[in-house]
């Protein structure tokens, strides 16, 4: 059981009992992407959730154990996780719930029902008691419903006794070849104060960057080199330009592998007409307007409420782009192998790239038809980064046998960041407010004003 509020913890209690860091739960745990890398921490899932069969099949082609498929809202699953857990003290439940209702590139709706997959994370988490949670979402997460949503997750959290710290992090400072930002909230139910991972690698995707001592994450063109020549037909494996890696991220990348799989491309005539005309950078609205695609001139020319088409708001689609090769990728989403094109050559990327822009392994294979693979890649934890939270999480954890009594006291927002930028828009200044005056009371959280 956890230590009461107050209560002096000796030295190595816990681990006197047996109890170590290396019982954890994955919910929606899709292809298996943040659980690869607690894994290779040395942090193998006990048991994973996900609802989506494809990707339970690539989880356990990969990992080597079969996901529970089952739709975490439902009560009879909460029901089943706990029967497979009885008697186990959890270390960690990871996971990062549908974000579609929160994204900036869909409607963002507060009261979208994909959004209760969120809240319904919580009945795991009743059920279970972990000592710690890793919980990971989109951006949007902070700005919806008036910033109503992300306060109330993190109540729910200090709720349930846990002391969290919640960040907004771009995950190209973790040295992935991509800019990929995602709200973070890590916690523990032990009165632990910890760090979240510090940034391992500079980064530049153009529109964001970070610039410091620390060493480059990989470009674009980094990330890609050593892949051989993309084919035109799906069912064929690709052999890699040389026997010998182009660039030590080729190398961490392929590992034991001679050639490759999902490294192809299919496009049109007339795509690649389009593509042709494409300059590093540019998109869709950079084209001569015969070579628009139907629905973006749909999109590019509606006006809003005031009357302004949106194409000169910023809120036209780009439709397609060119990636630029010397700068980090941008983010690799379920339509990264319609919409982004390759930096050098008329194609689209291939989902064997959009893999790799996710730091997944070349040998990492992924069940299910195009579509599915593709959507499998977008939504996934990229490994690398999942392997740095493990290591911080499990440096934390080990405080608890350090020698030193823990205190454990009233669950508390330890600290938080929405952002490195100077400025907050209007909406993110609204849960700036809120998220402060939660880290500022000094009362029991259950005693705290509303």
């Amino acid at each position: 059981m956890t230590p009461a509020q107050g209560e002096k913890v000796a030295p190595n209690s816990w681990a006197e009992k047996g109890i170590a860091l290396e019982t954890v739960v994955s919910l929606f745990a899709g292809a298996g992407g943040l659980s690869s890398g607690f894994a290779a921490a040395g942090l193998t899932p006990k048991l994973a959730v996900e609802i989506d069969r494809d990707a339970c099949a690539t989880y356990e082609r990969n990992l080597g154990s079969s996901p529970l498929q089952a739709d975490v809202s439902h009560p009879e699953t909460v029901r089943s996780v706990a029967s497979a857990m009885a008697g186990t003290e959890v270390s960690a439940v990871i996971g990062g719930p549908p974000c579609q209702g929160f994204s900036t590139a869909g409607g963002r709706w507060a009261e979208d029902p994909r959004n209760r997959l969120i809240f319904s994370y919580f009945g795991i988490v009743d059920a279970l008691r972990p000592r710690w949670f890793l919980f990971e979402n989109v951006e949007g997460l902070l700005t919806s419903g008036g910033g109503k949503a992300v306060v109330s997750l993190v109540k729910s959290f200090l709720e349930r006794g846990y002391s969290i710290r919640l960040a907004k992090l771009n995950f190209a400072m973790f040295g992935l070849p991509q800019t990929r930002k995602r709200v973070v909230i890590l916690g523990n139910r032990l009165g632990l104060d910890f760090e979240l991972p510090l940034a391992t690698h500079s980064f530049n995707s153009g529109k964001h960057k970070s610039s410091s001592r620390l060493p480059a994450s990989p470009s674009l063109k980094e990330a890609l080199a050593g892949l051989g020549e993309a084919a035109r037909t799906p069912s064929f494996r690709v052999p890699y330009r040389s026997e010998r890696a182009a660039n030590p991220y080729d190398a961490l990348m392929r590992g034991a592998a001679t050639d490759v799989s999902m490294h192809y491309w299919a496009a049109s005539d007339l795509d690649q007409e389009r593509f042709r005309h494409l300059g590093p950078g540019q998109t869709m609205k950079d084209l001569p307007e015969y070579l628009w695609h139907t629905s973006y001139k749909r999109r590019a020319n509606r006006r809003v409420m005031d009357g302004m088409p949106s194409d000169r708001r910023g809120g036209a689609p780009s439709g397609i782009k060119r990636l630029v090769g010397d700068l980090n990728a941008l983010t690799i989403t379920s339509a990264t192998t319609r919409e982004f094109i390759h930096p050098s050559e008329d194609r689209p990327l291939t989902l064997r790239e959009a893999a790799r822009l996710q730091s997944f392994s070349d040998s990492y294979e992924f069940e299910g038809n195009a579509v599915s693979q593709a959507r499998q890649i977008g939504n996934a934890f990229p490994p690398i980064c999942a392997e740095i939270f493990a290591r911080q999480l499990m440096q934390a954890d080990a405080q608890f046998g350090s020698g030193a009594a823990i205190n454990v006291g009233p669950p508390r927002l330890i600290d938080y960041m929405l952002t490195e930028a100077a400025g907050m828009s209007p909406a993110l200044r609204a849960t700036d407010e809120a998220l402060a005056s939660m880290t500022c009371n000094q009362l029991p959280f259950a005693l705290a004003a509303e």
